[in-house]
Formats: C-alpha cells, sequence, structure tokens
C-alpha cells in the first residue's frame, strides 16, 4: 500500500487528474448498474408466463395490475400494449413503438460516456509519460556524465507511471461498458420478441 502510494505521488499531477476520471467513471457505473441491472431489468420468464397466463384468461386489468409491479423496461412496454388491447393489432404496435422509443435512450443514457472516459484516461497517461520524459531529459542535459545513466533510467521509470495508471483505470473501465451494452441489448431483444408475442396473443384470443 506505501509503495501505491509513492508510485501516486511520483506520478506528478497527471496522476491526480487520472484519479478524477477513474472516479467520474466510477459514478457513472454504479448508476448505470443501478438503472439497467436493478431497476430495468426483470426475471423475463416468470413474468411472461404470468402475463400470458393472465390474458388467456382474459383478465386484462389485472395483466396491466402485474405490469405495473415493476419498473423494468419490458413490463412499461408491455402495459402500453395491453391499455389498447380493445383496438386492432396495429394500433397495439404503435403504442408498443412509441413506449420503446421512451424507454430505449434511458437505458442507454450515459453509457456511451464510459468509452469516452477510458480514452482519456489512456491519454491523459501517455501524456504524463510524455510530460515525464521531456523533464527526465532536461535533467540528464544538466547533470553529471557519471549520473545521467541513472538519472534517465529513475526518469523514465516515473515517467510510465501514469500510463500504468491510466491504463489500470481505462481497462475495467471499457469492460464495464461492453456488461453494461450488452445488459442493455438484452433488455431491447427481450422488448422487440415479447411485444409482438403479446400482441400476437391478444389478437388470437379477441379472434
Amino acid at each position: 500500500m506505501y509503495r501505491l502510494v509513492n508510485q501516486f505521488a511520483d506520478g506528478g499531477d497527471f496522476m491526480w487528474v487520472i484519479l478524477f476520471v477513474a472516479m467520474l467513471s466510477l459514478t457513472f457505473i454504479l448508476e448505470r448498474t443501478y438503472f439497467v441491472v436493478f431497476k430495468s431489468s426483470i426475471n423475463t420468464k416468470t413474468f411472461i408466463a404470468e402475463l400470458e397466463k393472465l390474458i388467456q384468461n382474459r383478465n386484462i386489468e389485472r395483466a396491466i395490475a402485474l405490469c405495473n409491479t415493476t419498473n423494468a423496461a419490458l413490463a412499461q412496454v408491455l402495459r402500453e400494449i395491453l391499455k389498447y388491447h380493445s383496438g386492432s393489432g396495429r394500433d397495439m404496435q404503435v403504442a408498443a413503438d412509441a413506449k420503446t422509443l421512451e424507454v430505449i435512450p434511458k437505458l442507454e443514457k450515459r453509457t456511451s460516456y464510459l468509452d469516452m472516459l477510458a480514452q482519456i484516461a489512456t491519454l491523459l497517461g501517455l501524456l504524463g509519460t510524455i510530460s515525464g520524459l521531456m523533464t527526465a531529459f532536461d535533467a540528464v542535459a544538466v547533470a553529471n556524465p557519471e549520473d545521467s545513466a541513472r538519472l534517465l533510467s529513475e526518469g523514465i521509470s516515473i515517467a510510465m507511471l501514469t500510463t500504468m495508471f491510466g491504463l489500470t483505470v481505462a481497462v475495467p473501465t471499457l469492460a464495464a461498458a461492453a456488461w453494461l451494452k450488452d445488459k442493455t441489448r438484452k433488455i431491447v431483444n427481450d422488448i422487440d420478441e415479447y411485444s409482438v408475442k403479446i400482441t400476437n396473443l391478444i389478437t388470437q384470443m379477441k379472434g
């Protein structure tokens, strides 16, 4: 731990900027994880099985009430379909499409920031390294010849710390972004699949 603190201090001012990027990334990751994974997701199989059973029993009001028990994106879209159950299949699909256009931006919101922050962390690390190398070369230029090799190696070692720290921030940030995008994609796919299936089921029940 003491070594890490010393390395952070040796890295210079760029380490603090990268640390700020790391904290910002962590904030977005936690917020997006809560919204996408915990608030907008649902046990799809269990929910759909119960919903289909209610629809087959022609208990639309209870089906709507079931959708109201959760804030999951899929439930919000299916609730709109159920509200238009007395209309045509076209009416239900239009309602589903309109709600989908509303919920998807909320799912994808701020996730793209993580890719940007990962790139910023990497570039800041490289910038810090370049700055550190310039400082090291300046020190070598005015040093005694016998000390030049030692000063240069020490300067390069310190300069590389910012690149290491930048990559340490960037890699998990990119991994989190990919994971969140995968979770979002699954929710969107479920919406596309089950909005069609529920619309068809209601249409069949009416026939």
